[in-house]
C-alpha cells in the first residue's frame, strides 16, 4: 500500500517536479496539492504554469488546489515552500505528526534537523527520533552544495580533505519563477547570489559531520570558500572547484575514487537512486548543463575537467554538473523519503 502525501507549493518549479516525479511513484501517493490561498479551489491543471517536459500529469490535472490547512491529513509531506510560509507552516505541521520533507532553508542548520544526502549521511535520518514532535523535519541541502558534497566525498573517503575553492554557475532555474517564468539576465550574469556561498561554507561540514547517538553533530573539518554566479542556463548548477587533498593521489586515482562511489550501503538500492551516481568525463568537453544534466534521471552527478594545480598530488581543480531542479531539490527529496521508509523510520502513519 503506497503512503499518500501532500505537497506543499505545488505550483512552483520545485513543486512541478515533486508532481512529475510523485505521479507514479512506487512508494508514494499524492493526495493533496496545497498552493496559495489565490488557488484555492482551482484544478491543478487550470492554476499551473507548468514548466516541465510533456504535459501536467493526468492523474493531477483535475486535482483541486487547498490553502495551506491548520494541519495535514497526511503522514508525509515534501515541501517547497517559500522561506516565509516554512518558517510559518512546517514546525507546526511536524509538532501535529506529520513528516515534512523540506527544500527550505529555514530549518537545514536547525542542530536537531538532519540535512541529508542519502548516499553520504542518510544514517542521519536517526536523529529524527531526538526531535521534540510527533512527527519530523527532515531538511534538503541547497541545491548548489549537493553536488559539490558528492563529488567531495567521493574523494574524501579515500584520500582526506583540507578545503576548496569554489566558483559557481547556477541556472535561471535556482532563483524560482518569477510571474511564472524564468528569471530574465538582461546583462547575461548575475555576478553574486547573495547568501548562497555562506550556505555552501556552512551546510556541507553539517552533511558530511558525524553524528551518533551519543551526542550533538560534529562538523566535518574542512573549509569552503566560494563565489556564486547566476547564468543565462535554464537548468544545472556547474561548479569550478579547487580541492587541497591530505594526502597526495594520481589522476587515475582521482577517477576511479568517483566511479566506483556509491555511498553508504543500501543507498544504491532506492527505488529512484542512479546508476552509477557519479558520471566522469574524460578530457576538456565536460560535463555541460545541456548534455548531461539529466543523467540519472536527473539525480547522477558528472564530474571532469580533472586537471593538477601542481606537483604534489594534492591540490586539484575539476568541474561537477548536477540538476539544480531534481537533484538539487524535489528528486533529492524523495530519495532522502525513501531512505527513510528503508530504515523503518517512515512508515503509512507518521506516529511513534
Amino acid at each position: 500500500m503506497s503512503i499518500p502525501v501532500t505537497i506543499l507549493g505545488a505550483t512552483g518549479l520545485v513543486g512541478q517536479v515533486f508532481c512529475e516525479r510523485l505521479a507514479a511513484h512506487p512508494l508514494f501517493r499524492i493526495e493533496s496539492l496545497v498552493a496559495g490561498p489565490e488557488s484555492a479551489g482551482l484544478a491543478y491543471g487550470d492554476a499551473v504554469r507548468w514548466r516541465r517536459p510533456g504535459e501536467v500529469p493526468a492523474s493531477l490535472a483535475s486535482m483541486p488546489l487547498a490553502s495551506p490547512p491548520g494541519q495535514l491529513e497526511t503522514p508525509v509531506a515534501f515541501s517547497s515552500l517559500s522561506p516565509a510560509a516554512a518558517a510559518l507552516l512546517e514546525a507546526p505541521y511536524a509538532d501535529a505528526g506529520a513528516w515534512v520533507f523540506t527544500n527550505a532553508a529555514v530549518h537545514r542548520m536547525d542542530p536537531d534537523v538532519p540535512l541529508v544526502i542519502p548516499e553520504l549521511n542518510g544514517d542521519h535520518l536517526h536523529r529524527t527520533l531526538d526531535q521534540n514532535r510527533s512527527g519530523a523535519i527532515v531538511a534538503n541541502p541547497n541545491c548548489t552544495t549537493v553536488g559539490l558534497a558528492l563529488a567531495l566525498a567521493a574523494l574524501r573517503s579515500e584520500f582526506g580533505i583540507q578545503g576548496a575553492r569554489v566558483v559557481s554557475l547556477q541556472a535561471l532555474s535556482g532563483a524560482g519563477l518569477q510571474d511564472g517564468e524564468l528569471m530574465k539576465l538582461p546583462d547575461g550574469l548575475a555576478p553574486d547570489i547573495p547568501g548562497e556561498a555562506d550556505k555552501l561554507a556552512r551546510e556541507l561540514p553539517k552533511i558530511l559531520g558525524r553524528w551518533d547517538a551519543n551526542g550533538p553533530l560534529e562538523p566535518a573539518s574542512l573549509t569552503v570558500q566560494a563565489t556564486c554566479v547566476r547564468v543565462p542556463v535554464p537548468h544545472g548548477h556547474t561548479l569550478s572547484v579547487d580541492v587541497t587533498l591530505d594526502h597526495p593521489a594520481a589522476e587515475a586515482d582521482l577517477r576511479r575514487a568517483w566511479s566506483s562511489f556509491t555511498g553508504l550501503p543500501g543507498a544504491a538500492e532506492l527505488p529512484s537512486a542512479p546508476h552509477p551516481l557519479i558520471h566522469v568525463e574524460a578530457g576538456m568537453n565536460g560535463p555541460r548543463p545541456g548534455v548531461h544534466r539529466d543523467r540519472g534521471d536527473g539525480l547522477a552527478i558528472s564530474v571532469g575537467g580533472l586537471k593538477p594545480l601542481d606537483a604534489s598530488g594534492r591540490r586539484w581543480t575539476f568541474i561537477t554538473l548536477s540538476h539544480n531542479l531534481v537533484r538539487g531539490a524535489a528528486g533529492g527529496a524523495i530519495l532522502t523519503a525513501e531512505d527513510a521508509h528503508r530504515r523503518g523510520l517512515l512508515g503509512h502513519t507518521a506516529t511513534r
